[in-house]
This record gives structure tokens, sequence and C-alpha cells, in this order.
């Protein structure tokens, strides 16, 4: 008998939301903390993150795979009249069976792995209110109609956890599993909390150590349960986390030898990083800067009061991304529909911000799929849907009923000190000529700075990569404006250095015609892009132009699975987009 335990530390890379589901008069959603005010990370978060990682991987590392992946449960409950089944497979004996019974003979177990909640070591400042809001895909500018406007509480990057996690009568393929996703984590693709797709929850691992204290002898045993840490005297095993890997290596199945194997398996992943050159003035405006600053619009900081540590976010590049997406794909179907009743059934991306209130009504301009479904095809909002019944932007980029798996982490600033300059503004009288009584506003910006960008993006289509890769071309080229004021000339950026990542299991998984170098800590191999690299550029010039063509495949399939707007309320000639996109031009 012994006591087996996991211990590390968890640093947090970018700014935290661990949500507790409340809000107050100073936020609309507050993070977790103790009953003496001090944050924490909860472990049924942790172990929720690391099941979810595992249960993808275990089917590639040669084991069953588990219910949740081949039949989900609606609604987290089975069907009426149909008692739960014990799932049985090795991810559910790890952390225990997602449909438990107490039926006799039950072969159904309880969770070989206890994982304490996460206990701050160091928390680099305060905590502080993140603020948001929607897009309005006409104008640009913020949807004040819609009012999607939010905030929330979060922690700094910097913030560091103490992560634990207790081993019960574990078998050895229990080991190689929580191993595999340890190591993945350690590999810094981990994120935890709420709003990771837009920036926040970016984690990773350090310190890791497994440690082992024997138990046989009674003097062992009381000096074990009088010890209030008794993980810091288990004797660590070295190595233990590169010794499973190679084991866990030495068993990937390529997925020709998996039968009727679901899509959520572990197949591949792309990771991007590149800097992102701003070519004169930036401002990322944040309520509380400008609070703090004096002036009327001011930079988001990593830390209130710490001028040296602007930041851009990534809910504010996602948008960017996302509605440079969306433009690039109506105007590619536009220009491209034969017919007005080709282009109602074939539109590609939904305006996520507009809505319908009455289900008698005709359907609106670009109206959204959450919407469409809703009053088209009468899905209630906890109904599970398909991904054939959601236009391309929300399969990629996410919908309320929808989650994506792209995620764009807030960009720290780097490159030394960061340069503000003073800005006044004043509205003219359109009659006088003069200024406008009252509508003078100043604004402390970001000159010239530099971000790292991070994106991840897990199991990618060819058609996603495509859509990206033309994004991100736009990006490079200076066709985008990051933040606030693009009218004013603000936010102009380039894309001087970039590093693109790809990893995958075996080469069938992400056939690139180019040789993998094994990461030696996770299962992955993985294949490396840089932007001085002319040789490697070359191969995935090929792989680029593949992906933008299933991309054209994809927007030019008719999407069936959705109901057809009822009229062509986009370029009727009461339609708000009437002078933005006139149908004549836009069909010639």
């Amino acid at each position: 008998m012994s006591y087996r335990v996991i211990h590390a530390k968890l640093t947090a890379r970018t700014a935290i939301h661990i949500g507790s589901g409340e809000g107050n008069d100073l936020t609309d959603a507050l993070i977790r903390r103790t009953a003496t005010g001090e944050p924490v990370i909860p472990g049924t978060a942790l172990a929720g993150a690391l099941r979810s990682m595992i249960t993808r991987l275990a089917p590639r590392l040669g084991a069953q795979v588990c219910k949740a992946l081949k039949d989900p449960p609606k609604n987290g409950q089975p069907p009426k009249n149909e008692q739960p089944k014990p799932c049985n497979c090795e991810v559910c004996c790890l952390f225990g069976d997602i449909q438990p019974t107490d039926e006799a003979d039950s072969p159904a177990e309880a969770s070989h792995v206890l994982i304490f909640e996460a206990r701050p070591i160091s928390i680099p400042a305060a905590s502080s209110i993140r603020d948001g809001v929607g897009i309005d895909r006409a104008s640009g500018a913020a949807a004040r109609a819609g009012a999607v406007k939010f905030d929330l509480e979060t922690l700094p990057a910097g913030s560091t956890f103490e992560l634990r996690i207790e081993l019960r009568k574990t078998t050895a393929k229990d080991e190689e599993l929580l191993a595999a996703g340890l190591a993945e984590w350690q590999a810094g693709r981990m994120w935890l909390g709420g709003r990771v797709g837009r920036g926040l929850g970016a984690f990773k691992l350090d310190d890791l150590k497994f440690g082992e204290r024997p138990l046989k002898k009674p003097d062992d045993l009381v000096a074990f349960l009088r010890d209030d840490r008794p993980w810091q005297a288990a004797n660590v095993k070295v190595d233990w986390l590169s010794g499973q890997m190679a084991t866990a290596r030495g068993h990937v199945k390529p997925v020709s030898d998996l039968k009727d194997l679901p899509a959520m398996v572990a197949r591949r992943w792309v990771q991007a990083e590149f800097t992102l050159q701003a070519e004169g003035p930036l401002l990322t405006n944040e309520t509380l800067a400008s609070v703090v600053s004096g002036f009327d619009h001011a930079p988001l900081l990593a830390e209130v009061g710490k001028w040296d540590k602007p930041i851009l976010t990534g809910a504010g590049l996602r948008g960017v991304l996302r509605s440079h997406a969306e433009r690039i794909a109506r105007t590619l179907v536009t220009l491209n529909a034969p017919d007005e009743q080709s282009y109602l059934t074939r539109c590609p991306a939904c305006d996520p911000n507009v809505s319908r209130t009455d289900g008698s009504a005709d359907a609106l301009a670009l109206e959204s799929c959450d919407s469409r479904l809703k009053w088209d095809l009468k899905r209630g909002g906890d109904e599970e849907v398909a991904a054939e019944e959601m236009c391309l932007a929300c399969r990629l980029f996410g919908s309320t009923r929808w989650g994506s798996r792209l995620i764009v982490e807030d960009a720290p600033f780097v490159g030394g000190q960061p340069e503000y300059k003073m800005l006044d503004f004043l509205a003219i009288d359109r009659f006088t000529g003069g200024g406008s009584e009252g509508l003078k506003f100043d604004a402390l910006v970001l000159w010239r700075p530099r971000f790292k960008v991070r994106l991840f993006l897990d199991d990618p289509q060819d058609w996603e990569l495509g859509w990206l890769a033309l994004v991100l071309r736009d990006l490079q080229e200076q066709w985008l404006n990051v933040g606030f004021g693009a009218a004013k000339g603000f936010g102009r950026v380039s894309v001087p250095e970039w590093t693109v990542r790809a990893g995958y299991l075996k080469d069938s998984d992400f056939p690139l015609h180019v040789k993998p170098t094994p990461e030696t800590e996770t299962v992955y191999q993985v294949v490396e892009m840089k932007h001085d690299d002319a040789e490697m550029q070359a191969v995935w010039l090929a792989e680029l132009k593949k992906w933008t063509s299933a991309f054209k495949t994809e927007w030019q399939r008719e999407n069936k699975a959705l109901v057809p707007l009822k009229r062509d309320s986009y370029f009727e000639p009461e339609g708000r987009l009437r002078n933005l996109y006139p149908k004549e031009v836009a069909l010639r």
C-alpha cells in the first residue's frame, strides 16, 4: 500500500475568469472564491477539462471509445424509459462512469483519481473588470441596438495555482492516459474557465512531479495521517512523464485501424504565433483605465495602473477576424450567386447580433443561426444541433448553440517600454463650421505598439484552414484595423514575424508531405514553418491552395438543413444594406 500523488504548478498565461455563476452591482460575472474571499479553481473544473482532453485522446492510444463521444445523451440524460448503462471504458474507469448505476454486479466504478481544488500560490495583482461588446456587422460599430454589452471579473496573467491529483488503485493504462492529458497541459495546450475562446484562461503546467510514499509500516501510516501536506514528503519518481509518453507514443493507432471513429476523437491541431505591429496609433478602449487615467479613452492594461503592460484582448482580435471572415464569405457568395434564390440558400455567414422576437415575422437580414433555428426549425435552446444546421461562421467561430474550437488568446505587449501619445478630438458643427459644444473628448493612445498573438485551432477541417488563411493574409497585408477608432486611422497593423505549427498523431491525420519532429514530452509529432523559411513556405503553399479550394467547395454547397430566407431581406429596396451592397452591382 502506498500514497501516490501528482503535484504541479498552474501558471496563467493570460487573464482568467473562473466564474461563480453570480454577479453583483459591479460586474455581470464574479470569479469563484472561497468563504474567506480567496480565488480558487474548483476541482470539478480541472477534472472536466482534463477528462475532456483524455476522452478524445484515448481511442488513438488503444483504449475504447467512451459513450460520451459515440452516443451523447441529450440534456445530460438518457432517453425516457431507458435505464442508463455504464460505459466501463478506460476513461470512465479512470474518472468515474458517466452513467453510474446501483444495480447489482454493475461494472461501473468510482474515479481512480482525486483532483483537488487549486489554491493560489501567487496572485500578482488585484482582480479587475473586463468589458466586452458585440459588433454590428453592417456598420462595424458597437451593436448598441442589440444591447450586447457585458463585463466580467478576471484575475491577471501570471497568477499561479497549486495542482494536486491523488491516485487510487490506478492501472498502467490509467497512468498512461492521465500522463497524456497532463503532457498536453505542460505543452501549453490548456484552457480553463469562461471566455477561453475569446482570450482568457490560458494556462501552462510547470514543475510536474510524480511522488510515491510507502504506507506498509504502521509508523509510516501514522506519520502520513499526521502530515497536513503529505505530498511534500513523497519520493519523487524522476522522468515519470517522459517514460509514460514513450509508452503512449508506441500505442498510437492510425485512424484506418479503428472502426466507426467519432469525429470528436483527437487527430490534429494548428497553432499560429505572430507579432502584430501597429503602424501608428492604436487604442484598445477600456473603462477602468479611462477612470484611473482621467482620459475619455485609454488602453486596456494587464494590471490596473501598470502602464508598461498594455494588452490586446483576444475577444477584440477575434471579433476583427470573424467580421472579416464573414465579409469574405458573403462577398464570394454574392459575386458567384447565379440568381437570388441561390444566395438565399447558400449564405455562409449570419449576423449573430440579429434575432427575431416574433416567430410570425419574416426573416431578418442575415438573421442569426440561433434565431432561425428557434423560429423556423422550432428548435428549443437546449436541443442538440448538427454542424450542417449552422452557417459556416458559427461552425468555425461558435455561437450560443455551438462551441468554437478556435482560441484567440489575449496578446501581451512586447518590445521594451510602450510609448503613449495624448490626442484631443473635437466634433465640428456642420452649420457653423466651428466646434460643437460639449462634443470634445481626448484619448491616451499607444504609439506603434507590438503585441504577441497566439491562435489555436483544434481538429481543423481543410475549409476552416483555407478560410483562416485568407483572413490572416489580409491581416498581414494591412487590410484590417484593430482596436478602437478605425475610422480615425487608428489600429492599422502588419505582421512582420510569424510561426505556424501543426501537430498530428499519425501522418494520415494531416498529410503535409513534410518530415515532422516528434514532441519529446507529448504524443504528437509537429511540423513548423517560420516567416523567414522560404523552403518550408514553398511546401506549405501547395497545402494552402488545397485548403482554400476546400473552402470554396464548402461555401458553394447549398445548406439544405437550414430553412432558406423567406424573402431577400439582404438586398431588398428597404433593406438596411442596400446602399452598401446594391444587388444590381453585386450580382453582375
